[in-house]
């Protein structure tokens, strides 16, 4: 396509239900930067409302080269009847809680998703309103920028984008950022389709190329499970920003800044708040560490719908002055608590092989995590990491804690370890995307 100048560039379409937000979801934000770094204006057309108070400034993210982003906004079909379908058929949840925190055991595993029938038809009927609402309008703006490719991305944007794709043939990429669906395929088989049926619709729909996101979620064994072609997958772990690591960090005169001892030991976590991300192990395990250390804090990094639970749990355990809640930050400002930390935590339930690890390895920190296999690839038990079994989690934990941060040549070795792997192995983000950019460009 031309612009005003007469100057021809490429198209790319982004399909979501997603956006980008101010903290979190760097998938979404490095694939629309490193498309418009490459000289291709996109254009993201999502259900995202603008008055999300999480969405991005894209001009303070992208800079320069925002003025090439197309961002198209639209309303799913059953938008405004929604809240009143969630009260006919969806559990309220009372989220002011009385008393004791409704926090699961330690070594109790959380549902990621309501897997019943009623909430697989709510699922269906979410995925058709925004079919609905946007088929249209996607099909007007298709016409009018001409794209040369339409990513679906997840697992609402892959339907929609296939259909339109299909009708004006022009190339479909399909892209996850990992998915729920494999334990529940493994469970129930073949009645997964009444009970994830959205899921398992977008993970299916075809394309010339599939993207998943190596998250440990086994999204490769999941496509291969629903008959997709493995020639047309590109299964691949994240990137890292490379400038996450900060040598000499000035680790006393940050906490300073933050009103806190400067001689604290640091334990950290990087999530957002729900409720399978298990900060609650965190907590829970601080109860114990602080008998044994009394400078210590653990710092939460992240907001989310958890964190009122969390922060009562705190207090119910006493340790107010030992849990700081940073609340949403950019993600620019991660860097500087993931360098002050000591430990590093990542306690999710489904799997561990997820961005914050990642950056915590690139920082060389002392990382404590879950034994479940999802970092196999990248983590060794005592050599770049300590791993626990998630049976041993309440025994285990706080005392691996405990003795990262009175070790000193434990925890220098793990760090040592985690950098060189990290220098070794993990690609920045501009790498990481080359090859998918890559991938792309051969079918256009």
């Amino acid at each position: 396509m031309k612009d005003k100048a007469g100057k021809c560039y490429k198209v790319v379409f982004i399909v979501t239900q997603l956006d980008i937000q101010k903290a979190g979801n760097q998938i979404l934000f490095r694939t629309i930067q490193s498309y418009l770094m490459k000289g291709y204006k996109v254009l993201l057309f999502t259900s995202n409302p603008e008055s999300d108070p999480n969405r991005a400034d894209y001009n303070s993210l992208l800079g320069k080269y925002a003025k090439n982003l197309i961002v198209y906004r639209f309303n799913p079909f059953l938008r405004p009847l929604w809240k009143l379908v969630r009260k006919l058929f969806c559990k309220t949840e009372n989220l002011k809680i009385k008393g004791k925190p409704d926090i699961p055991e330690m070594e109790d595993a959380v549902e990621l998703v309501d897997t019943s029938v009623k909430a697989g038809l709510i699922g269906f009927i979410s995925q058709v309103s925004f079919f609905l609402g946007g088929f249209l309008k996607l099909l007007k703006l298709v016409k009018i920028y001409r794209p040369a490719v339409i990513y679906g991305y997840e697992i609402y944007g892959a339907p929609l984008a296939w259909c339109v794709a299909r009708i004006c043939h022009i190339p479909l990429v399909t892209k996850f950022q990992g998915t729920i669906a494999y334990p529940i395929l493994e469970k129930y088989k073949t009645s997964s389709w009444f009970r994830i049926p959205n899921h398992l619709i977008g993970l299916k729909t075809p394309a010339d190329l599939v993207i998943m996101e190596n998250d440990g979620t086994r999204g490769k064994d999941v496509l291969l499970k629903l008959k997709f072609p493995s020639k047309r997958i590109l299964f691949l772990i994240d990137g890292v920003d490379k400038g996450f690591y900060i040598p000499n960090f000035n680790k006393k005169q940050f906490l300073k800044a933050l009103g806190l001892s400067e001689d604290s030991k640091i334990i950290v976590v990087v999530s957002k708040l729900k409720r399978w991300k298990r900060v609650d192990r965190a907590i829970m395990a601080m109860s114990e560490v602080v008998k044994k250390i009394k400078d210590v804090i653990l710092i939460v990094v992240g907001d989310g719908e958890e964190r009122e639970r969390l922060e009562r749990l705190a207090k119910e355990l006493n340790l107010n002055n030992h849990v700081f809640f940073t609340g949403a930050i950019p993600h620019s400002e991660v860097k500087y608590y993931m360098n002050a930390a000591d430990v590093f935590l990542s306690l999710y339930d489904n799997s561990n092989l997820c961005n914050p690890v990642l950056e915590a390895l690139e920082c060389g920190k002392c990382i404590i995590t879950i034994d479940d296999g999802s970092t196999k690839d990248i983590l060794v038990n005592n050599q770049n990491a300590i791993l626990i079994k998630k049976e041993e989690l309440f025994e285990e934990l706080p005392k691996a804690i405990a003795k990262c941060l009175t070790d000193d040549e434990l925890r220098q070795r793990l760090e040592k370890n985690a950098r060189i792997f990290a220098e070794k192995y993990l690609l920045s983000w501009e790498k990481r995307m080359e090859l998918e950019i890559g991938e792309v460009e051969k079918i256009l």
